[in-house]
């Protein structure tokens, strides 16, 4: 089991391509398998805001995830976003509403020109907002990113232009990726 551990330490990198998706849900599966408690309440929290394109893949996922009756608690959707400004009010009503919270947070992320368009899976928490140097508290158990821009000093200044296609792209395969591990493998 250690070895399993280590072995899923990492980042790991997954081009939004049909033929990934069950090695992605595989793969969640046992980062939730190794890392969440019995007694744990797997919740999906979805970071983002649908006033900029790059930063919107958190609530696409939320709001796919709902429509498609994903039947664990989704937060952060469109019409109710988790963003800079409630997150941390957000998780720590969580935290009090449900006993023992097991977060795997989705949040769109900034990195380098090569992996643009690419999905990653950490067994550690995201940092929302350290791509534009404005870091909040990191949050989640497990999380999803989605490489939608850049990172760089004007990271900021490019997020607006990130093409929805891109976004949109990464947020179905990833709603796609969870589904397929919620019912194959929860």
């Amino acid at each position: 089991m250690e070895f399993l551990k280590t072995r899923f330490a990492k980042s790991l990198y997954f081009s939004p391509v049909e033929a990934e998706q069950e090695r992605f849900a595989k793969i969640l599966y046992h980062y939730i398998l190794l890392h969440k408690q019995n007694q744990e309440e797997l919740i999906v929290l979805c970071i983002g805001t649908d006033k900029i394109t790059g930063d919107c893949l958190g609530p696409l996922v939320g709001t796919g995830l709902k429509e498609k009756k994903f039947p664990l608690p989704v937060f952060g959707t469109l019409q109710h976003p988790v963003h800079a400004l409630n997150i941390a009010d957000t998780v720590a009503g969580l935290k009090k509403h449900y006993r023992h919270p097991f977060f795997l947070a989705v949040d769109a992320a900034l990195g380098a020109p090569e992996k643009i368009g690419t999905v990653t899976l950490s067994a550690s928490p995201v940092s929302p907002g350290k791509g534009l140097q404005r870091p909040l508290e990191p949050v989640g158990n497990i999380s999803i990113t989605g490489i939608t821009g850049e990172a760089s000093d004007c990271a900021s200044l490019h997020l607006p232009y990130t093409r929805l296609y891109l976004v949109n792209r990464l947020a179905s395969f990833i709603i796609d990726s969870i589904l397929r591990c919620s019912v194959n493998y929860l």
